[in-house]
């Protein structure tokens, strides 16, 4: 077996420090790099390659951390909640996502990066030089650091000068979209995506049905495609007659053409990399290895993006074309001689190797794995290899007027529509994905790697046999360490305020681990934080079945979500006040719960059940509520009780409810709670002074917007609960909160820090 490359030990260990220094920055990371180096570079000797990947990752660490150092001063200057007036011009638009503007003035000399821009007023202008007003925003991303971005009220046209390369870019994307649509008919969106990386024309039920059947990767540009455009360079420049190094120069330079036309995503540009890796080794007449390119492509990533190497974009095309270059190896290797090489080996041994090395990174990530991409990508690759060249070249005829591109586009758009059907009948098949937790997905990243020493050990020489050990001990260590974390959180109870912007989702997980939700937070417009919020924080929990989502009220900032919820997360039923008055996210909801015959019942003040020792008592509203007065008066108020431990959640309650609330004295006794869900968001007519003195909380958690235009929290109730003694933690400024409390009434925030 050959070694590995140098320059995929010093990759690995560039791109690991820098996701390093980008998740817990570059200090804490130094010390266990000091620690464990010195040690190997004494046993091991300067030369060794674990030696090697030490350097790199402290190259990678300093090389990150310096430009997060540039990035978060960039942050600091432009000032959240700023109002901003920028001249530049957008390389990037979209209608319903950030666009990408590149400032020429009106930022600091050290913000010359792209910024994200949202604009109110749909897609701005592309490759124009314009004027942006607006509002800057800054988000707390989950290591701590900050992102903003702008909220665009008005894009007007200005004269300046844009470069020509990304008027050419545009113009030739523009024109691309123009016959896609023409030529394409119903397709034009999927066939947008596969060559022009624009994701807007596919609807979000056709992403999430290729995500589901595992073949989501198919529509996003990656290696697969600029495979093919490479293929159909080399094969125009072999008809001209061209040589091999001048056919190998021609491909390179015709890729990087097309990725930087496109955006350059980062799956593109990996593939980019590879390709002239490839040609440099054939203008050496010096073979390269493929892990040497992939070792090329990581590193020149790295370097240029840092910020990338933590995304999962970037961990998806490395493992996934890492898995194909090495597993699948050994799996043709294993493959049983007597049957030969069957057409059918190398797309089974390519889909394993990647399947295998990417189930950890979408179960990190995504909180789910896949379990069909092997048969999907056998099913469905054969036709989206043969529908790219035949939308390109639908593309090419109709912008030069060759005669038969409406044919061509007719073929194209059969095969696309063949691969739509293949993949959404997948993506409807029970169980199609495995719902997984990050800890899981490090559990199956070392059931992945230790069988690896099973597959290769020499005295395993029949392939059956060590196919047998390999699956039995991935499961073994997955079903170990999932058994330890589950006895590892008994005991413990958690409540989490979900980050929804202005509106309300409180998760709760019992000491057994099931889960219970309130609310869902909100949908306004084409935005539905059920959807982007809630969904992706139950499946990083590793949230298989929620046993009750209770309906505090049906306003939109709490029930907006639900539909979405209830679509996405087995629920066992749904509990709410019972009325409603016909808003679009309760009703969705309602519809949504019919559809998955989950219950609908009615709960009221008196109402209490018990999962896993932990008491859910409602306190409000009363049995026959007042349906004249406002939602707000409805709200579903509970008291969680655990053993020592006390929760109220207080939806948006006012303060004429609390005061009912204080006629339950035993409610408050022995030192109030120990959580608040501070009611309505923090506004002024919720969590008044007598209430707050009668509860004492310990902690208090605020779901609120950042910046909302209602101004909450009120600082004069956030006065009253740091008068009381309570800590105080808000989703608008920390995004996702939570507390973590024990029988005893113990209780830490959900980081780790004892109180």
């Amino acid at each position: 077996m050959r070694p590995a490359p140098p320059i995929l030990w010093i990759a690995v260990g560039f791109a690991a420090g820098a996701a390093a220094s980008t998740s817990v920055g570059f200090g804490p990371a130094v010390l266990p790099l000091l620690a464990a180096g010195l040690p190997i570079l004494l046993l091991r000797g300067p030369r060794s390659p674990t030696w090697s990947l030490l350097l790199s990752f402290a190259a990678g660490l300093g090389w990150a951390g310096a430009e997060a150092r540039t990035r978060d001063r960039c942050n600091a200057a432009v000032g959240d909640g700023t109002r901003a007036t920028v001249e530049g011009y957008f390389t990037r638009s979209s209608a319903e996502g950030a666009s990408a503007l590149r400032i020429v003035s009106g930022v600091p000399s050290r913000c010359r990066e792209p910024t994200r821009v949202y604009s109110r007023t749909g897609a701005p202008p592309e490759a124009q030089f314009v004027v942006v007003e607006g509002e800057w925003f800054a988000t707390r991303r989950g290591n701590g650091s900050t992102a903003v971005y702008l909220s665009a009220s008005t894009v007007r046209a200005a004269p300046g000068e844009v470069p020509w390369r990304h008027r050419v870019a545009a113009g030739v994307r523009r024109r691309a979209s123009e016959a896609l649509d023409e030529r394409l008919g119903a397709q034009a969106g999927v066939a947008a995506a596969l060559v022009l990386a624009e994701r807007e024309g596919i609807p979000q039920e056709l992403w999430d049905a290729f995500a589901r059947s595992g073949s989501a990767h198919l529509l996003s540009i990656s290696g697969f495609h600029v495979g093919v455009v490479a293929t159909l360079l080399g094969a125009l420049l072999s008809a001209a007659g061209r040589p091999p190094r001048g056919r190998a120069l021609g491909t390179a330079a015709g890729v990087w053409s097309y990725v930087l036309l496109i955006g350059a995503p980062t799956s593109a540009t990996r593939a980019a990399w590879m390709t002239t890796a490839f040609v440099l080794g054939r203008l050496r007449r010096a073979p390269a290895r493929a892990l040497g390119g992939l070792g090329l492509s990581m590193l020149m990533i790295a370097m240029l993006r840092p910020a990338a190497v933590s995304g999962a974009g970037y961990q998806l095309t490395v493992t996934g074309t890492a898995g194909i270059l090495i597993l699948s190896k050994w799996i043709m290797s294993a493959w049983p001689a007597h049957r030969g090489r069957s057409w059918i080996a190398p797309p089974v041994a390519a889909g394993i190797g990647a399947s295998v090395f990417t189930a950890p990174v979408l179960a990190y990530h995504f909180g789910q794995v896949p379990l069909l991409s092997l048969p999907s990508s056998i099913l469905l690759t054969p036709l989206v290899a043969a529908a790219v060249p035949g939308v390109i070249v639908t593309i090419l005829m109709d912008v030069l007027g060759i005669p038969g591109a409406s044919v061509a586009g007719a073929g194209s758009e059969g095969l696309l529509y063949a691969v739509v059907t293949v993949a959404s009948a997948l993506g409807e098949i029970p169980g199609a994905t495995w719902t997984a937790t990050p800890q899981e997905a490090a559990l199956l990243t070392v059931g992945g790697l230790l069988p690896l020493w099973f597959w290769r050990a020499p005295w395993r020489n029949r392939p059956w046999v060590r196919a047998v050990a390999v699956v039995l001990s991935a499961c073994a260590v997955l079903w170990l360490g999932q058994a330890a974390l589950s006895l590892g959180g008994r005991g413990r109870i958690e409540i989490a305020a979900v980050d929804v912007g202005q509106g309300d989702a409180i998760a709760l997980r019992t000491p057994a681990g099931r889960w219970v939700l309130v609310d869902a937070g909100p949908r306004f417009g084409g935005a539905d934080a059920g959807l982007t919020r809630v969904v992706p924080y139950l499946r990083a929990k590793g949230v298989r079945r929620l046993e009750a989502i209770v309906l505090s009220h049906p306003d939109e900032d709490h029930a907006g979500g639900l539909a979405s919820v209830l679509a996405n997360v087995p629920v066992g039923v749904v509990l709410g006040p019972g009325l409603g008055g016909g808003q679009a996210g309760h009703m969705a909801g309602l519809a949504e719960a019919r559809r998955a015959g989950v219950p609908w019942r009615k709960v009221v003040a008196g109402d209490a059940w018990t999962i896993d020792g932990v008491a859910f008592h409602v306190l409000s509203p009363a049995p026959l509520p007042d349906r004249e007065r406002s939602p707000n008066d409805w709200s579903v108020v509970m008291h969680v009780r655990y053993g020592d431990f006390d929760a109220l959640l207080m939806a948006d309650a006012d303060d004429r409810i609390e005061s009912d609330l204080l006629d339950q004295a035993a409610l408050f006794e022995e030192g109030g709670v120990e959580v608040l869900k501070v009611g309505h968001h923090g506004s002024a007519t919720s969590t008044s002074q007598e209430f707050v003195v009668a509860a004492s909380p310990r902690y208090a958690l605020v779901s609120a917007g950042a910046r909302n235009r209602y101004g909450h929290p009120d600082p004069v109730v956030l006065a009253r609960l740091e008068r009381a003694g309570a800590h105080i933690l808000r989703t608008d400024l920390q995004g996702t909160v939570s507390v973590v409390g024990r029988a005893d009434g113990s209780v830490r925030i959900g980081d780790g820090r004892r109180r």
